[in-house]
């Protein structure tokens, strides 16, 4: 299979709407993330110093920006590794939703989109008024989000979109029986959770979410970026 390639165009916009482990929230009961420092260099005055800096991480798979994979939600689902690496390089779409509350509606999201729906394979990004407030970066959790609609998902999962994305930690409101989840990963839509999209405008864009190789995980953390493609000058 030949290598992916970005498309030709002019001094594209890069945009990392990632939310850095150490600021992100941690979701109730998911274990928050700490960085532990083993080992500093000889000249540091506090510490163990053996020479060069080595720290050891703990967190959840949940963690910040991440993905989900069917198997979170569902028996005998695909995890990481039934995934090529193409799957996570993709079309996408950010889609304005920002002045929705509650959760995005299926109206916004066909408003939002050219002929109301992305073509299949793509992936589809809610800007909501999360962004606007950075829910993902505040270090405290908060349950007053905007998540995603279920008639929203069914769009998304009849469109046969690859992957949606969120603003916040969950596109399921806060203590739901996750039905947008069910929804979205019973038709392979992957779930990209935890990004920030406060300067991202919306339009169309390559997304790339690299999730670490974590072999049957049911989900990962990500550097995801987002690509704009600008024509040749």
């Amino acid at each position: 299979m030949s290598p992916f390639k970005l498309p030709s165009c002019s001094a594209p916009d890069f945009y990392d709407i990632s939310v850095p482990l150490c600021s992100a929230p941690s979701w109730p009961g998911d274990r928050p993330f700490s960085l532990e420092w083993q080992s500093g260099h000889l000249d540091e005055k506090d510490g163990p110093g053996n020479g060069c800096l080595l720290s050891a991480l703990s967190l959840s798979s949940h963690a910040a920006t991440h993905l989900d994979f069917p198997c979170h939600v569902l028996s005998g689902g695909r995890r990481q590794d039934d995934y090529s690496v193409q799957r996570f390089i993709l079309p996408a779409w950010v889609v304005d939703a920002r002045g929705e509350e509650g959760a995005v509606s299926a109206s916004a999201l066909r408003e939002g989109l050219p002929g109301g729906r992305a073509p299949p394979g793509e992936a589809i990004l809610f800007k909501t008024a999360n962004s606007a407030m950075r829910l993902t970066s505040r270090t405290s959790f908060t349950a007053d989000y905007v998540s995603l609609s279920q008639e929203a998902a069914r769009i998304c999962a009849a469109a046969k979109a690859g992957l949606v994305g969120i603003d916040c930690l969950s596109v399921d409101g806060y203590e739901s029986a996750l039905p947008v989840h069910r929804i979205l990963l019973n038709s392979d839509v992957l779930i990209l959770e935890g990004i920030d999209l406060s300067a991202v405008p919306a339009g169309r864009y390559t997304l790339i979410c690299l999730p670490l190789s974590l072999g049957g995980a049911e989900a990962s953390p990500v550097r995801a970026v987002l690509v704009r493609q600008l024509p040749p000058r």
